[in-house]
Parts: structure tokens; sequence; C-alpha cells
């Protein structure tokens, strides 16, 4: 039987190193590198890998941390060419490599021997807590990144650009070591455990401090469907083109502003199959249903996902929603017309309360006292605790060094292989104790109703989960769940969802805010509108780990990208063609069940 409990405070006892290496040229290769310790006696440079490996062999790495800032370079950069990374277990997200971890046995990595944590090396990445470069890294500890050497990607030419690498290099070492070392000191004193990511800190604090109850997870087949009912954020590009003279708001932490609600209490699910509308009018819970949208409406606040996209359509789908959103759409003239299954609670409970009054309080505090470094670590506390109820147990992959042996290989679930990796997949896992989707689609359902809210409120041109552009003016405010104020657009061009360009005065400063979701580079106002008519660009780019796998290419290799951008949007309904010189209205898509017409997509239902 799964059971969330309350857990123990333990105090972090391990000793912490920085790590980082310089390379040259195209293919990066590996130049030198160093690591740092408060110990002087620790702080060493390395121009010879394999000398650089074997020093992490030594006994002072027992129970030790080395952190890097983009762990996957620097990692990969190091072992990637030896055979001792196939002395490490290594987890992935995505390109991302979490942690690299192994055991120290007679100055030897293992990662199959069985030994006490006392014997465990972790390479971690301070990404999994903060996504901050290092030099913001370097500001949240009031230690400055300096200066870019001009050379940096090449061979120093003399003593003098040599030192000024090592010098660079070392402080990137020491800025990522009491980084995280000043991050574990603010989770342990807020009554955290050190854990991996900001997401398992978050947990722990939740379960040492604020969890008063136990909560008994549901089978298999409940989570299932409760996940089918698990959305994230809004994202609709209303309107396109050029704008002038808007304003850009965002709500104040908008997930945490809306886990003070009640939420269902996990341990009193009842389920039925009855087609009425009963269980969803008087308890909270997640029904799957078939629902009529009205053609004429604007704004549709239930989400629907069709090839591979989040829409918000009209017409008629079939899905699982919570009661919440139901509730809210069938007041605003939806009609449902079947109710296939539902999961109602006969009790509700107010479990995330405590702490986001407690962690809010404190980051407004900060605020005031202008301890900047404080309030963002409560922010990302914060911001991290509902995702984890969510997280998937069906489907999950990782790249692993390909094993030694055919024997160790017949154990694995794997499904491909590039050169000396394999990717693992686990189609099914134990669902961890912590498992309660139910609680993650509600809190991103009050979410969306909160944007709702003032969607219907100001009438806006474009949402993104927690922002909006429009021409309202509404009171700024750092209240908890309230309106913040963060650009007054001078002028701007919106293309379609995560991609557009603003110029306008933020934080009495004027500046250029451009997003375009898939480009590695930034770009300015007027660099973006060069796009707009010829929506073609390059750019060079560090080679990640599973392109590389992809492509047959070199970690942290630099090549050139070339990227064709569509300036047209599948999201909504459009009358014409993208035109960045005029104000285009959009209308949502609809749905028809069981027949084709113009301007509808078909769903079979």
């Amino acid at each position: 039987m799964r059971i969330l409990k309350p857990t123990k405070y333990k105090k972090f006892n391990k000793k912490i190193f920085g790590f980082d290496i310089e390379t040259y040229g195209n293919k990066n290769k590996f130049y030198m590198g160093s690591i740092w310790n408060e110990n002087p006696k620790f702080i060493n440079f390395f121009y010879d890998k394999t000398e650089f490996i074997n020093y992490f062999k030594r006994k002072i790495f027992k129970n030790s941390i080395i952190s890097a800032s983009n762990l996957s370079f620097d990692f990969l950069g190091l072992f990637l060419d030896s055979d001792e990374i196939f002395n490490f277990n290594m987890l992935w997200r995505g390109s991302n490599l979490l942690y690299a971890k192994t055991y120290l046995r007679n100055k030897a990595f293992n990662k199959n021997y069985k030994m006490t944590k006392s014997h465990k090396l972790l390479f971690l990445d301070t990404l999994n807590y903060a996504g901050l470069s290092v030099e913001n890294l370097g500001k949240l500890i009031n230690i400055p990144k300096l200066e870019k050497p001009k050379f940096l990607g090449k061979k120093p030419k003399n003593e003098e650009e040599e030192e000024i690498l090592r010098n660079y290099n070392l402080t990137d070492s020491k800025i990522s070591a009491l980084s995280l070392k000043y991050l574990y000191d603010a989770f342990n004193f807020f009554g955290a455990n050190a854990k991996d990511t900001i997401a398992q800190v978050s947990m722990s604090l939740y379960r040492n401090k604020y969890l008063k109850d136990y909560y008994i997870g549901h089978n298999v087949d409940d989570l299932d469907n409760h996940f089918e009912g698990y959305y994230g954020g809004n994202c609709q590009a209303y309107a396109r083109g050029y704008i002038e003279d808007y304003n850009l708001y965002d709500i104040n932490s908008l997930y945490p502003s809306v886990m003070i609600n009640e939420y269902p209490n996990p341990n009193k699910q009842r389920i039925t199959h009855k087609n009425t509308n009963f269980y969803i009018e008087n308890y909270k819970g997640l029904s799957l249903i078939k629902i009529n949208i009205p053609e004429n409406t604007t704004y549709p606040i239930l989400p629907f996902r069709f090839d591979k996209k989040l829409l918000f359509p009209t017409g008629i789908i079939k899905g699982w929603y919570s009661h919440e959103e139901i509730n809210k759409a069938v007041e605003l003239g939806y009609t449902i017309l079947k109710v296939y299954k539902t999961y109602y609670y006969i009790d509700n409970c107010e479990p995330y309360k405590d702490f986001v009054n407690d962690l809010y309080a404190l980051r407004l505090k900060y605020r005031k006292e202008k301890n900047k470094s404080m309030a963002y670590i409560v922010k990302i506390i914060l911001n991290s605790l509902y995702g984890k109820f969510g997280q998937k147990f069906r489907d999950r992959d990782n790249w692993i060094p390909l094993p030694d042996s055919l024997e160790e290989l017949n154990e694995l679930n794997f499904f491909e292989r590039k050169g000396n990796f394999i990717r693992i997949k686990k189609a099914f896992s134990k669902p961890s104790n912590f498992c309660f989707p139910i609680w993650a689609l509600y809190t991103t359902s009050y979410a969306r109703l909160k944007l709702f809210d003032y969607i219907f409120r100001c009438n806006p041109l474009y949402v993104d989960t927690d922002s909006l552009i429009t021409k309202k003016e509404f009171l700024d405010s750092d209240k908890l769940g309230k309106l913040k104020l963060e650009m007054i657009i001078k002028k701007g061009i919106i293309v379609k969802p995560k991609m557009y360009s603003l110029q306008g005065i933020e934080k009495n400063k004027f500046v250029d805010r451009v997003k375009i979701k898939g480009l590695g580079k930034k770009l300015s106002f007027y660099e973006f509108n060069k796009l707009m008519l010829n929506p073609k660009i390059s750019y060079t780019k560090f080679v990640k780990f599973k392109e590389s796998l992809r492509r047959n290419l070199v970690v942290n290799e630099i090549i050139e990208v070339f990227k064709n951008f569509s300036l047209e949007d599948n999201k909504r309904i459009w009358e014409s063609k993208f035109n960045q010189n005029e104000l285009q209205y959009s209308k949502p898509i609809i749905f028809e069940e069981n027949k084709k017409i113009k301007r509808k997509i078909i769903l079979q239902i």
C-alpha cells in the first residue's frame, strides 16, 4: 500500500566541491579544468583528462558532491571518451544531465557496488535547483563572475592569457561550489532536506513541516484516469499583428495562489458510472463527459488535447475535467451531453494552505529587506511543489552507458542504441508515495480558472499560463494571486503562442522582450522585425547530448543551425494570413461530432 506520510528533517553533512572545464575549437576539445573547495589544500588545476578523472578517486571525495553549472557540458567534456563513464549511474531530463552517481572503493569508481551513502560520489548540476547562469549564481552569493576572456574557446597564446583563463575557470568552480552550499544552507534553514532537485527539496519541506495527515494512494487504473484530466496552462493568441500602448501583466505566484483552496481528500474517493450531474454539482472530483460548447463562445474555458496540442475549442468534445471547470462551463452556458464516469470525494482538505501562506509571507519579508537571494529561493520552493504530485510512472526513459555484460543488458528494457549509449524505457514503474495527480490536476484547473477570470474582465490579445496582454489597466499589486504590471508596452508584434516581440518600459527601463520557442538565440526587437519579412535564421550552438547521439555528432561541438519558422498559428481560426502591419482577431477551433463541415475539425466520439 502506498501511503503519503510526514517525514523528518535530516541535517546535511556532505562535502561540496566546485568543478569546471575549459575547451577549445569547434569540437570543444578539453583544454583544462579546475576543482575548488573551501579548503585550499584541495584546489587544483588539471591539463590532462586522465589525471583529472583519477583525482576524483581519492578518499576525500567519499560522501561528496561535485557541483557544476551545466553539468552535461562539464561532465561529458571530461568523461565521455573515458571508460570510466561506464562506472556511473546517470539520470537525464531531456538533454540535461541531472546527476552522475558512483561509489568509491579501493580508489576506483563502481556504480554497482552496494555500499553505504558515505561512499557515494555525486556529480550534480546547480540548474537542478535554480535556472541561473554562473553569472547570476555569482550575484546570488555576491561573488562576481569574471569577465569572459576575449580568447575563450581558443588555447592561450602566452603566460598572461594562461593566467587569465585559470582565474576565470577557478572562479566559475568556486561559484558553483559556494552557490550550491548557499542553496543547501537555505534549504536546511527552512527545514527541508538536501535533495537532488528543487522539486524534491520542496516536497521534503512539505512533508517535514506541513503534512499533518496520512493519505492512501489510489490504484493504478484510477491514477491513469486522473492523469487524463491533468492539463497544462492556457497559451493562446486571441489576436495577432502590430500593437501599440498595451500592458503586460503577470499573476503573482499563480500556482501557489490557488493552492490555498480546498482540494479533494484522497482518502474519501468514491466512483460512479451513473449518467448524472448530481455528483459534479455537489462534490469535488473528476468526470469523463461529453459536452457542447456554444460556437459563439469567444474564450472557451475547457482544454482539449488534439494532434499533440492543447486547444480551447468550441463545439462537441469529450474529456476528463475537474468538477470546478465543468460547473463553471455550465454556468457559462455549456451543455453536458453525457457523463460516462465520475470520481467524487465526500470530504475535502486544505493540504497546501499553511505551506503557501508561510512561504509567501517569507518571500514578501525578504523582498522588503531587499534580500533578493533568499526571496528567490523561497520563490522556487513555492513554485516547485504541486507538480511533484503529478509525477508520471509510465513510459519513463533514460540514457545510460552501454552495460558491460550481456547478462546486465538482458535485465534492461531498452529500445534504442546510439554508439556507446542505450535508451532504456520503463513502460511501468511503481507510482511514488506522493503520486496524487488529483491534487496536481486540481492545481492547474484552479489556475486556468483564475486566469480566465481575468480574461473575462479585460479581453486580452494574448495569454500565457500566468500572464496576459491587455489595454485595460489594473492596480499594480504584490499580493498573492493579484496582477503585477510587468511591462508598459509601447509597441510590439504578436505572431502566435510563444512567438512575440515587445518593446516598452519594464522596471523603469526601456527594454526589448522577445520570445521565440525553439530558437537558441536572443533577438532584439529590430531583429525580430526582420525575421517577420524573412522567417529564416541561422546561428551557432553547442550540440547537446541527445542531439549528438541522434545526428552522430560530438557532444559540445559547435555547429551552425538553420531554421525556417512558420508565422501561422494552428491553435485558432484566422480569416487571413499573418500580416505584421495589422491587428487580426481569431476565433476558436470548432469540433463537430461525426461530420465534417467547413472550418471545423472532425471528432469521432
